[in-house]
């Protein structure tokens, strides 16, 4: 059996020959550094990665992110983005390359669509198209992501203070023709709650669960908790922590930071996993443009 190295959601292991093949996770540096947290992040340029609903809630007119992480021989580049059409219908894109070992790469292309519904919940729908090249021969497959999110202004609790819930149902698909792969579908619900200490001091504490049920080989639960610390929408310290099945991904702390100035947005996460793990000594940065 050969380990094949992922990061953060991964559901799959290698097995036998073949290997069962993941979906790369979110590179969201700011969900990596709050513990793996998706399903309530407000990063509407990387919410096609973490939950697509949440872009609808952005009142940014475009958004587009680059990321890149390593870990040790293992090389993962994104970018993405999302445009506002009329402030209900948010159209969003994305495109994944993960360099594993000599002569294995996984490419994804993702598009996205959200819509806003009220003034409180959001749907999105993302479709991808995921190619894998490997020694032995190349995989193609598609599948599909369901998302969902709420959010409620809590006028009696702190200042400015709101309650965000969230729900993704993500790997709805499968690979082309009779490879021997599993394509890893999870389902994922989380919220989170933002207040205001003072008008420059805003705290958030955030929470998801999810259990990753495809392929059988590799089912099992993961959870996710993290926090940040928000002084006068520049700067950002974010920690975490993520549990994992041994079945489907190593448990790890995390820590980041943020930086944000005009347009722009600088995103840092390092990850603290277990000697022995693929977790280890990760490490991610994210550059955001705003308009």
């Amino acid at each position: 059996m050969k380990r094949i190295g992922i990061l953060l959601a991964a559901c799959a292991a290698a097995l036998g020959v073949r290997a069962q093949e993941p979906v790369l996770p979110s590179p969201d540096a700011k969900s990596m550094s709050m513990g793996g947290v998706v399903t309530t992040t407000l990063a509407a340029s990387h919410a096609i990665y973490n939950n697509a609903a949440g872009a609808a809630f952005s009142p940014m007119k475009m958004q587009l992110s680059t990321t890149y992480f390593t870990q040790k021989e293992y090389n993962y580049y994104t970018a993405s983005g999302s445009y506002n059409f009329d402030a209900r219908n948010y159209l969003q894109a994305g495109w994944r390359l993960f360099r594993r070992e000599k002569g294995n790469s996984d490419m994804m292309v993702d598009l996205g669509y959200a819509r806003r519904i009220g003034e409180r919940w959001s749907v999105g729908l993302v479709g991808r198209y995921t190619h894998l090249k490997r020694p032995g021969g190349n995989d193609d497959g598609l599948a599909a992501d369901l998302s969902a999110m709420y959010l409620l202004p809590l006028e009696n609790i702190g200042h400015y203070s709101t309650l965000r819930a969230g729900a993704k149902l993500a790997g709805l698909g499968g690979y082309f023709g009779d490879n021997g792969c599993g394509m890893p579908a999870e389902f994922t619900a989380g919220a989170a709650f933002d207040t205001f200490i003072t008008d420059a001091h805003e705290i958030t504490v955030a929470a998801d669960l999810g259990y990753c049920f495809n392929p059988s080989s590799v089912r099992g639960f993961q959870a996710s908790v993290g926090a940040e610390y928000n002084l006068m929408q520049l700067f950002q310290i974010r920690g975490g922590y993520h549990y994992g099945e041994k079945s489907v991904c190593p448990s790890y702390a995390s820590v980041g930071a943020g930086v944000r100035f005009l347009h722009l947005r600088l995103d840092f996460a390092y990850l603290f996993a277990e000697k022995g793990t693929y977790l280890r000594n990760t490490y991610s940065f994210s550059l955001g443009f705003d308009f």
